[in-house]
């Protein structure tokens, strides 16, 4: 079972450490309980005999990285460390020498590296020299190098890790950048407090099993079997508006994402109304909005257009009284004449985003918070990295693959996510974050093949909705 992970950003971190550091009964206390978390990893990522070079920097990471060496270079190790930047913490230096490991002036190629060049303070470009590595594998020390703890943003010649280990708590960069690969994090007994942000990987992806040091794991996701009493109205009907003569497969594919997540009604207002009941009879379906009856929620958007008459379809739905789920064509209407989105849960994609808010700083997550609070309602900004966020509260969510990069794949979302707020309401992140976090194992187990993962669709992706539901409840 994975606990659910909160994450902080690098000034909470530092802050947390300095009290520790303070009251250290000897040197490098700290830094070397981080060293021998390091160590762990990278006796499962490799092996004795194998050549195992350390990236140094001047700083902390560069001192884990050290006591780490140490600890494999008593073991009979081969261990040497590279100092590009000519400086290094020097009691970890001292005692990595005095196990045996070596310091070369220029790196060659290695079985494993050990990233302790930057770490939190490593955002920007690194220099070439770095680049050139000639490495199997990477393990990054807290943040790979290059790689800004809060935003995820990478600089030139930023590390790409297999394997990243960090300490305490999630940085955000865990969940944003995909540089990080696979992250472990180690309780090194950081004084942490709840932090109103989590984050999550929605696929994990690690053979290393060690005690005390977790991976980052999925959004919990339990399945709710209808009970003895409950009927196909008990369990939240959702109603959806989308598609179009220009789009009518949105239609479609919104509505099957909004199936294949509830037990109970799906109820269709729009022009595709005909066809849509043909894909999914189980679908109660009607052309006219006026005429779809009573729901607990409402889709509006995936594929309407942006024409007059969609334009009205908008504010009918945001009259009805209920929770409303905002998708493609309606986010780009409500950009051009903004509207009231009290309990609204709004969808967009970086694209769309940037039509939504107008301040954007690359701080992934501080906008999204923020354009939650400007609009009063939640926004889920989709992406390889998902941010759901009320504005007091902020879910990060790393996909896990890629595979959901595929044309329709966001109306499905747009069904998930409506169908769970019919069941579930509006007012809980977790509970929204879960809906991507099925929606992203689908796109995964869509991708499945005999043979290996390859390209998938819209169209798979909801036909795994279930089969996700479960997979993900086993956590």
């Amino acid at each position: 079972m994975f606990a659910a992970p909160f994450a902080y950003s690098a000034a909470e971190i530092r802050a947390a450490e300095a009290p520790l550091l303070a009251a250290e009964a000897s040197p490098d206390a700290l830094m070397q309980r981080a060293a021998h978390a390091v160590a762990r990893v990278a006796r499962e990522m490799s092996g004795p005999r194998e050549r195992v070079l350390l990236l140094v920097g001047p700083g902390g990471n560069g001192g884990d990285a050290l006591y780490a060496g140490a600890e494999l270079a008593r073991e009979g190790w081969q261990v040497e460390a590279w100092l590009p930047l000519g400086r290094a913490q020097q009691r970890a230096l001292d005692a990595f020498v005095g196990a045996g490991g070596g310091v070369v002036e220029k790196p060659g190629a290695c079985d494993l590296l050990i990233d302790g060049l930057f770490g939190l303070g490593g955002a920007g470009d690194l220099p070439d020299a770095v680049a050139d590595i000639d490495a199997n594998q990477v393990l990054a020390v807290d943040v790979p190098s290059g790689v800004d703890a809060d935003t995820g943003k990478a600089g030139r010649n930023a590390l790409q890790a297999n394997v990243t280990v960090t300490f305490g708590g999630w940085r955000y960069a865990h969940a944003l950048s995909t540089r990080c690969g696979n992250v472990l994090c180690a309780d090194i007994g950081l004084p942490l407090p709840e932090s109103h942000v989590r984050a999550y990987r929605a696929v994990p992806n690690t053979g290393l099993d060690l005690e005390g040091i977790r991976p980052m794991g999925p959004v919990p996701v339990s399945v709710k079997e209808p009970g003895a009493d409950d009927d196909k109205y008990t369990g939240g009907v959702v109603g959806i508006h989308a598609g179009s003569g220009t789009y009518p497969g949105a239609a479609l594919l919104c509505t099957a994402g909004a199936v294949t997540a509830t037990p109970a009604m799906v109820r269709f207002a729009g022009a595709q109304a005909l066809e849509v009941v043909r894909a999914r009879p189980e679908v109660v379906a009607t052309r006219e909005l006026e005429q779809a009856g009573q729901v607990q929620a409402w889709v509006c958007g995936p594929g309407i257009g942006i024409d007059g008459e969609a334009d009205a379809a908008v504010d009918w739905v945001l009259r009805q009284g209920v929770p409303v789920v905002l998708d493609a064509d309606a986010l780009t209407l409500v950009a051009r004449a903004p509207r009231k989105l009290a309990r609204v849960v709004v969808t967009p994609h970086d694209g769309e985003f940037s039509r939504l808010y107008t301040g954007m700083t690359n701080d992934r997550v501080e906008e999204t918070a923020d354009c939650a609070r400007a609009l009063g309602c939640t926004v889920v900004r989709k992406g390889r990295a998902t941010v759901v966020s009320d504005g007091q509260e902020s879910i990060l969510i790393d996909a896990g693959s890629s595979w959901a990069a595929t044309p329709g794949s966001g109306d499905v979302l747009a069904g998930i996510i409506g169908a769970r707020v019919a069941r579930d309401g509006i007012d809980d992140v977790l509970l929204l974050a879960q809906s991507v976090q099925v929606h992203a194992v689908a796109a995964w187990l869509a991708s499945r093949t005999p043979y290996g993962h390859a390209q998938t669709s819209a169209s798979e992706i909801a036909s795994n909705v279930r089969s996700a539901t479960a997979w993900c409840a086993r956590f």
